[in-house]
């Protein structure tokens, strides 16, 4: 890829696992002509409690294959490991991509504490398990947002993109130490957005529902069905089916774009319209459907 004065650069924090959102954004921002830095704290991704339970862990260097795919389509990638609850990580993060692409255009926090036991009643969630969710997700935020922005300001441009969830906009059982930090991450995007819009910096949150990656499920069956599973719990979302990594990396693409100067502070819900409590009038299948499930 070029490396002209066009050329924007984006840091991309989570993005170890394969079938994660991470991944899915980085891919589509650098496929939009941009230089692309890769992060997560661990190479391979770090795995939830589903995953460790059912020997199922993210295995090998998830970050490295993602840049060997990216180099070999032509673009500009590389990767950087990093705690972004540290706030020397988070520097370091930040200073690496200036130093390999000479700015930070495009930040995108993407990286979740892993779940498990935060999933619980409030009286059964550990005060350790709360303190690493809201680090995380909140403070893991706060820092990278803290680290990119006087670059940011130096150039008098900069799109901050900052992954919430539809868990910190609404209700959700079972989900209080979740729900905070989401709900916190709207609120710094809202807060951070008033204090650098004069510079040219949009901040803005992108709130996905139940999208298909390995946290989308926690029940620790490992018999469990789980594309099945997903199957059924999209009959109750209007589009009819759960939501994909790509689809968070379209939001994503959009709200990173340098003609979206003029959209910022918002929490844009990316869901398929939410979970209907009704059943869903649904169209027959076209014609190819019922050839091909041989009807």
């Amino acid at each position: 890829m070029s490396g002209g004065p066009g050329r924007r650069a984006a840091l991309v924090t989570g993005c170890g696992k394969p079938d994660g959102m991470g991944q899915a954004i980085a891919r589509t921002l650098a496929r939009a002509g941009m230089a692309v830095m890769v992060t997560d704290k661990e190479a391979a991704g770090v795995p939830n409690d589903r995953q460790r339970l059912i020997g199922a862990a993210p295995t090998g260097d998830g970050l490295s294959a993602l840049v060997a795919d990216l180099a070999a389509e032509g673009h500009e990638v590389a990767s950087v490991l990093g705690d972004v609850s540290d706030p020397a990580a988070a520097e370091r993060m930040v200073a690496a991509t200036v130093e390999r692409f000479g700015s930070v255009d495009v930040l995108v926090n993407n990286a979740a504490a892993p779940q498990g036991p935060d999933r619980a009643d409030i009286e059964d969630v550990p005060l350790e398990t709360l303190d690493l969710v809201l680090g995380v997700n909140l403070r893991g935020t706060y820092l990278m947002c803290r680290a990119a922005v006087p670059h940011m300001r130096g150039r008098r441009y900069g799109r901050i993109v900052n992954i919430s969830s539809m868990a910190g906009l609404t209700a959700a059982p079972f989900s209080t130490a979740y729900s905070a930090s989401k709900a916190g991450v709207i609120g710094l995007t809202r807060a951070l957005s008033m204090d650098v819009a004069p510079w040219g910096i949009t901040v803005n949150a992108v709130c996905p529902g139940l999208v298909a990656t390995s946290r989308a499920v926690l029940d620790p069956s490992p018999d469990l069905d789980v594309a099945e599973t997903l199957r059924q719990r999209g009959r109750a979302i209007p589009v009819g089916r759960v939501g994909r990594p790509e689809d968070v990396a379209s939001a994503v693409a959009f709200l990173a774009d340098p003609a979206n100067g003029y959209l910022t502070g918002q929490a844009l819900p990316v869901d398929g319209g939410g979970l209907s409590p009704f059943p869903m009038r649904r169209p027959e299948p076209a014609e190819h459907e019922r050839q091909g499930s041989g009807r």
